[in-house]
């Protein structure tokens, strides 16, 4: 027993480096999970956004700027400048919900009495004009933009003035791309207009400054056409039909709100005139071949003429002649 080796077992001990401890690791760890979750949102976007909403994100990036402080504070939510609200407010509701304030204005659901007096046709007098003021006023209301949009009541018909404001931009300088928020103003109009028939005159403002895109020579006269063509073509992409627009025309800085200061932003605008149809018969006598006359008229001149046909002639008697 004693000349047997006695054998020992010696634990060891690992000594592990002091870097192991450190949190380096779960930085990196930390950066891969939000590449990865940017890119999981960004197909998930992809997928839930539709063709038109893409459209109206990537107008809105080519026409802001983070520099631009008309836009307000992009952390505000009650300034959001996001074409697509992901968590939007309950209490604001969306384009489909103003599609149906309209509907419910023209249908009467008995929620007041203006609802139940607006009927679908033509609007001539003052006060169908003024009923018809009021729906607009309600999705103004509703689009939060009342700082955006005048209304006036005149007697040859309905104007509405769309403009800026400290928040809202319409057209990016010299461009004639529609900012969502505007978009979305212009295509919460059209179903008004699927019901009202009388027609409009759609036209384009800009204020004196010079257009600064001058490569193809243009000028503020084709910058107002385009923009009023813009918002003609919104409006009809929302439901409007096209023989609504009686006219749609560029004024260039002919006619501005501000006379004394021409170069103001107020003068840069989209004016929406509904016409009567007086007004329009006017109109139509001086741009087309002149008024049509009735046909209570066109009967009466043909009895005038017909009498003056049976009317008898009166023969004239020629004295003889005295012969030499």
């Amino acid at each position: 027993m004693q000349n047997q080796e006695q054998v020992v077992f010696k634990r060891a001990r690992t000594r592990y480096d002091a870097d192991f401890h450190s949190g380096a690791w779960k930085v990196a760890f930390a950066d891969f999970m939000i590449a990865l979750m940017a890119l999981f949102l960004v197909l998930w976007v992809m997928q839930v956004v539709d063709k038109e909403d893409r459209k109206a994100i990537m107008a809105h990036l080519h026409s802001s700027s983070v520099f631009d402080k008309s836009y307000g504070n992009p952390f505000d939510s009650k300034q959001s400048i996001s074409p697509i609200d992901l968590a939007q407010d309950s209490s604001v509701p969306s384009q489909h919900d103003s599609n149906h304030v309209v509907h419910s204005y023209f249908q009467g659901d008995g929620e007041g009495p203006e609802m139940d007096a607006l009927i679908p046709g033509q609007f001539d007098t003052q006060e169908q004009l003024a009923q018809l003021a009021k729906v607009m006023e309600v999705l103004i209301k509703q689009s939060r933009a009342d700082g955006n949009v005048n209304i006036t009541v005149v007697p040859q018909g309905l104007r509405l003035v769309l403009q800026d404001d400290n928040h809202h931009t319409m057209f990016a300088r010299g461009g004639s791309t529609l900012t969502p928020f505007f978009e979305d103003l212009l295509l919460a109009f059209s179903p008004v207009f699927q019901r009202v028939t009388n027609t409009l005159i759609i036209s384009g403002h800009t204020d004196s400054i010079p257009f600064k895109g001058n490569l193809d020579k243009r000028s503020n006269w084709d910058l107002s056409s385009a923009r009023a063509g813009v918002a003609r073509n919104t409006l009809v992409r929302g439901g409007m039909p096209e023989e609504r627009v009686f006219q749609v025309t560029g004024m260039s800085s002919r006619l501005p709100l501000s006379p004394d200061q021409p170069e103001s932003s107020e003068n840069r605008r989209i004016e929406l005139f509904i016409l009567t149809t007086s007004a329009q018969e006017v109109l139509e006598g001086l741009f087309g071949s002149g008024h049509k006359e009735s046909n209570d008229n066109n009967e009466l001149n043909k009895a005038k003429q017909s009498a003056e046909m049976n009317q008898p002639v009166t023969r004239q008697k020629i004295p003889p002649q005295v012969t030499e």
